[in-house]
């Protein structure tokens, strides 16, 4: 009976799929009179090439791999470089080390990729910096900071001052990054410089102003997509947590 039942919930699914998709009704007849054949034989036809073009299922597919191997994506961009030492490869070599938080070793690959540039390139520089940071340097992050070309856009600009407030929190100077977070906040989409501003606030001791911020990222989190708050459910986590203990 549930055999029977999955059949014809498969048979349904197809032959919908034939209209929406525009398919030819031919396949209806397959789907009708040779029930599982039919079913098998327009899933590996229509619909199976299809699948490895979208891009929902490519990304699923790439975690999984990734999950598995986590290191597949080094060796690959790795490859890549030993093959064709150009500065696309060098940044994806780099890129990849950087999702792995083998940042001192990406630093390495965006410092070479500069070297090889004929001119100052903003987004090799961003790039440095932004490794810099994550290895804990500073100083040279500042000093690629400093190094950047000029740029029109307000988003660049204000992605490369919540960058500047971050090294000045791992450089102990809570005060600057607080003034740039609050200078930024209302323009730099999530919800990241909020939970920022909230920390720093607390080691101030301002506990009040904290809880205010906090309340903030609550009620906007009722709007967040489902995939944000997935991908950046530590920070949310933390939020939550510490609103609570804010009473």
């Amino acid at each position: 009976m549930h055999w029977l039942i999955l059949t014809i919930a498969l048979q349904v699914a197809c032959v919908v799929h034939v209209f929406r998709s525009g398919r030819n009704t031919a396949w209806i007849m397959a789907i009708a009179f040779l029930p599982m054949i039919g079913i098998l034989a327009y899933f590996i036809v229509e619909i199976l090439p299809n699948l490895s073009r979208d891009r929902r299922v490519s990304r699923v597919r790439e975690n999984i791999a990734d999950s598995i191997d986590p290191e597949r994506r080094v060796r690959d961009a790795k490859a890549l470089v030993e093959f064709s030492d150009t500065i696309a490869n060098r940044l994806d070599y780099g890129d990849a080390l950087m999702a792995r938080e083998r940042y001192g070793e990406a630093l390495q690959q965006f410092r070479t990729a500069e070297r090889m540039s004929p001119h100052a390139d903003r987004a090799v520089g961003m790039r440095i910096a932004e490794a810099a940071y994550e290895a804990g340097q500073a100083g040279d992050a500042i000093k690629a900071l400093d190094a950047l070309p000029e740029t029109g856009s307000q988003s660049e600009r204000d992605r490369r001052d919540v960058l500047r407030a971050k090294v000045a929190e791992i450089d102990g100077r809570p005060r600057d990054a607080l003034a740039i977070y609050r200078n930024v906040v209302a323009r730099v989409p999530g919800d990241e410089v909020r939970c920022r501003i909230a920390s720093l606030l607390i080691a101030e001791g301002d506990r009040a102003g904290a809880r205010t911020v906090l309340k903030e990222v609550e009620m906007r989190m009722k709007h967040t997509p489902a995939v944000t708050l997935k991908a950046d459910a530590p920070m949310y986590d933390w939020a939550k947590r510490t609103l609570a203990e804010l009473g």
